[in-house]
């Protein structure tokens, strides 16, 4: 029985089945780069055309419905300078004294049962919370665009197309995601390859004849 010989096209077949595993595996996860890749450039050059900029123009000169033509020294101010809104309310009751707590204390509506807010500084309570508040959506029906979802600074949520592809901020691959989509055929050689020579080396020391 020749065990190097035999070890060695063993090695070697299992290699070439892991390198064509993992050129399958490499094709596969080619795709989901390039996907990505895809879904984060759509998204931003969306993000930064003329149809949201001028949507978020208008919505932060106050204009919801019907904008068209806005001043020709409006600024939008830039997303990461908008501070997030205040944590004061723009609805308030002045009956601020609960009739009914719950078990922990906190007061709650006589009626609904639920827990109520009530500003320490000046005792009214609060119905309505814009640090909690989130815009609500922007019908546009251009250009492809459906509708526009913001988050609480007026950054692009989402994009809902008119083909009802929905987009969402995707971050771009990394560069080493190409690098290790490049190292799966090699890692699929290498791996029951060097499996096997190590057992054949292993195994040897135990057949091998003393001398």
């Amino acid at each position: 029985m020749n065990l190097r010989e035999g070890t060695r096209r063993l090695a070697l077949l299992l290699g070439v089945v892991g390198a064509i595993l993992g050129g399958f595996a490499s094709y596969l996860e080619l795709q989901t780069v390039l996907n990505q890749r895809s879904q984060h450039n759509k998204f931003e050059q969306l993000t930064a055309s003329d149809v949201v900029t001028h949507e978020r123009k208008c919505r932060l000169a106050g204009i919801y419905s019907g904008c068209r033509d806005l001043p020709t020294d409006f600024v939008v101010t830039p997303i990461h300078a908008i501070p997030p809104p205040p944590s004061g309310t723009i609805v308030r009751q002045h009956s601020a004294q609960p009739q009914a707590w719950n078990a922990q204390g906190n007061p709650i509506d006589p009626i609904t049962g639920e827990q109520i807010k009530i500003d320490p500084q000046t005792g009214e309570r609060i119905l309505f919370d814009m640090s909690t508040s989130i815009p609500i959506p922007s019908i546009v029906m251009k250009d492809g665009i459906r509708a526009i979802k913001w988050n609480h600074n007026y950054g692009v949520e989402s994009i809902e197309m008119e083909d009802s592809q929905t987009l969402y901020s995707t971050p771009s691959p990394a560069a080493w995601t190409y690098l290790l989509v490049a190292l799966f055929p090699v890692l699929g050689f290498l791996i029951p390859w060097g499996t096997i020579r190590a057992i054949e080396w292993v195994v040897a020391g135990f057949v091998q004849p003393s001398k």
